[in-house]
């Protein structure tokens, strides 16, 4: 027997022995696909099937091929080294290195990044089209010349005059690319394809190379990437790929699931492999991760056992509190319930279906100083939007040089570089900071745009000043937006995005703020000055938090989903199973990946799983109802227990222990 299979279950075992011919391995969530990967490549190497240099592996991850090579070298040893394991775009830059000439790139040519990109963009835009770099996206329209690079139809969401500039910007971008000698991330997989198929002695070289080919993740695969493969095992069809349909969750950007549930019939005499047994999570969590995902028809037949037994398991709960802010601080009390059942923070997860979710409650955790980190993506707190706003608030009751700089110019006021300069050398003349010198610019020698400019700003802040400590407490939720919209600052931020409608999601994260001051307002006792310092002392410390990377294990995490998947953790508290939020009433267009986004989230959870949705949401000012999820309404009662009042009930050891400590503090002993 093996000694890279004898510790693999049966079903793993069957897709580890596989030597010859096409397989698909449906590695279901928690299933051990890295340890079926890691054993074939180590026994075809082990056994002589296949020499290291014919193996190639290809991810979407340069993480997860480090990974796998380096515990196949713990086994074979050094020959390990010559695996070509990497992502696809490094495969195609390997080719493109490997003949230049073919490409028409000098020998030692460049690759462009997405920033690269959009400046090429931007500056074909000015030179070429004397357009306004305010008047296109530069990102939107390489999104649709991405798409005619790779044979796709643009969508209808995109606007026919980005269109139309796209079909202009194209041929021109092409030819810098190729003038500058250089090539983007589409060209490393694109221009690779175009060689092979005008070359087919290379492509047989390549595939003569590479006897075994396998493919982690691929149902992330998109039609370029599908394409790719398939040319490359044509010849041998010893194409081996792992992946989980019920956890493509990227048809946004690309992927295209039809490629690991079309497999089989794509691939003649392909062995399908299904690893069920699930190493992560609870069978009552599986239980109801397997009913929410059955609701998927179009999909491989899967079911997820667990491996454990735990008879101290308990089923997943669905908690429904009355609104959307009593939802985030009964969130942060099941933080403190799991906390006192023995879990530390760092075992803890939140999970949110989009980032505007993540305002109200990173807010929450700040108001009760826990410490969190964020997963995929910048907070909410660090928006640039935000930080606009948290300056101009800083900066009317405790100004600094940092706040001051970052908005004395935003909205333009015509203070440019030579003006800093000025204000700064008068600072320096005078022996006081920045904002001192600010308020001394009136009566200085500088010009008086300059003057007028500083004065007008200066206003702004006194009366913003004014506003946050009136002793009426406004409503901040109204009152911030309007006094930011007065200056200028709403359309500061919509002139930023040709796409109204981003501007307007990047405006409401203003609003979103406003509602945060408020509640920081309303907790204070001691009036507007004691809210207004609570606000900004959370705000601070978060900013000194962040550098304190070493205690990240007894932090929260929050995650979105689509940011979660490849993780675990012990609990998993999963919020706003509404609809409208999951699935997404503008995001979620496709209904069936937004179950199997629903499925990760679940699927994410070793021991807890909480699930919260509220009555009514807060949108615009106004109050909304608000539906549970369809995704909660297909699931059977039985898998879950339900408290639709958002009260968990004490167990009997619990009401014991509180009515001790009553007797105690009472100094009485109960008979």
């Amino acid at each position: 027997m093996s000694s890279w299979t004898d510790h693999l279950n049966p079903q793993q075992k069957q897709a580890a022995e596989h030597n010859h011919g096409p397989m698909l391995v449906l590695a279901g969530a928690g299933s051990g696909k890295t340890t079926v990967l890691v054993s074939r490549t180590g026994r075809l190497i082990d056994e002589q099937v296949v020499k290291p240099e014919q193996v190639l592996l290809l991810t979407f991850t340069n993480k997860a091929a480090r990974e796998i090579k380096e515990r196949v070298s713990q086994k074979v040893g050094r020959k390990a080294k010559k695996i070509w394991a990497g992502t696809f775009h490094s495969f195609g830059l390997s080719i493109m290195k490997a003949q230049p000439e073919k490409f028409n790139l000098p020998k030692k040519f460049g690759v462009i990044d997405a920033t690269d990109a959009r400046g090429l963009v931007r500056e074909i835009l000015k030179d070429k089209f004397h357009a306004d770099k305010e008047a296109f996206d530069p990102e939107r329209l390489l999104a649709i010349i991405s798409l005619w690079r790779e044979g796709r139809e643009v969508p209808p969401t995109y606007h026919p005059a980005d269109i139309e500039m796209a079909q202009l910007v194209m041929p021109e971008y092409l030819d810098r690319l190729q003038m500058w000698g250089v090539v983007d991330f589409d060209g490393l997989l694109l221009d690779p394809l175009a060689l092979f198929e005008r070359d087919p002695e290379l492509l047989s070289v390549y595939q003569d190379q590479y006897q075994q080919i396998m493919v982690d993740e691929f149902q992330d695969t998109n039609k370029v990437q599908m394409k790719l493969v398939r040319m490359l095992s044509n010849k041998h069809g010893n194409i081996s790929v792992v992946g989980d349909d019920d956890q493509s969750i990227y048809g946004w950007r690309g992927a295209e699931v039809s490629n690991i549930l079309n497999f089989p019939k794509r691939f003649a005499g392909c062995k399908t492999v299904r690893l069920e047994t699930n190493y992560r999570s609870t069978p009552a969590i599986l239980n109801l991760a397997n009913a929410a995902i059955a609701n998927n028809k179009d999909r491989h037949g899967k079911t997820l056992r667990s491996y454990t037994h735990d008879k101290t398991e308990t089923k997943p709960e669905v908690f429904c509190y009355k609104t959307d802010e009593e939802e985030i601080e009964e969130i942060i009390s099941q933080v403190f319930h799991f906390e006192r059942e023995g879990f530390q923070r760092g075992q803890i997860s939140i999970l949110f279906r989009s980032n505007s979710q993540g305002g109200l409650l990173e807010a929450g955790l700040r108001q009760n100083r826990i410490d969190y980190h964020i997963s995929g993506g910048a907070g909410f707190f660090d928006r640039k939007e935000i930080r606009d706003v948290l300056a101009y608030v800083k900066s009317s009751y405790a100004p600094n040089d940092l706040s001051l700089r970052r908005i004395l110019n935003t909205p333009s006021r015509g203070v440019g570089q030579k003006s800093f300069e000025s204000i700064d050398q008068l600072a320096t003349e005078k022996g006081v900071n920045f904002f001192e010198a600010l308020r001394l610019c009136a009566d200085s020698e500088l010009p008086e745009k300059l003057k007028n400019s500083v004065a007008k700003f200066l206003g702004h802040l006194d009366d913003l000043r004014s506003l946050l400590l009136s002793p009426n407490h406004p409503k901040f939720e109204l009152e911030l937006p309007r006094f930011m919209r007065e200056l200028g600052y709403q359309d500061f931020v919509l002139s930023q995005y040709k796409d109204r409608n981003v501007g307007a999601k990047k405006w409401a994260l203003v609003e979103t703020l406003g509602r945060i001051l408020d509640s920081f307002y309303q907790r204070a006792e001691g009036g507007p000055v004691v809210g207004l310092k609570s606000f900004l002392d959370a705000m601070d410390l978060r900013d000194y938090e962040d550098s304190e990377e070493e205690n990240s294990d007894q932090k929260i995490h929050l995650l979105t989903l689509h940011a979660s998947k490849g993780l675990e953790f012990p609990v998993v508290i999963l919020m706003g199973l509404d609809e409208g939020i999951l699935p997404h009433e503008t995001l979620g267009m496709n209904i069936d990946e937004e179950r199997r986004l629903f499925y990760v989230g679940v699927t994410r959870a070793q021991k807890k799983l909480v699930m919260t949705r509220a009555q009514k949401r807060k949108r615009y000012g106004q109050w909304r109802m608000s539906t549970p999820s369809r995704f909660l309404e297909e699931l059977p009662n039985e898998l879950y227990l339900d408290f639709p009042n958002g009260v968990r009930p004490l167990a009997d050891n619990q009401r014991q222990d509180m009515l001790a400590a009553l007797y105690a503090k009472l100094g009485e002993s109960p008979s």
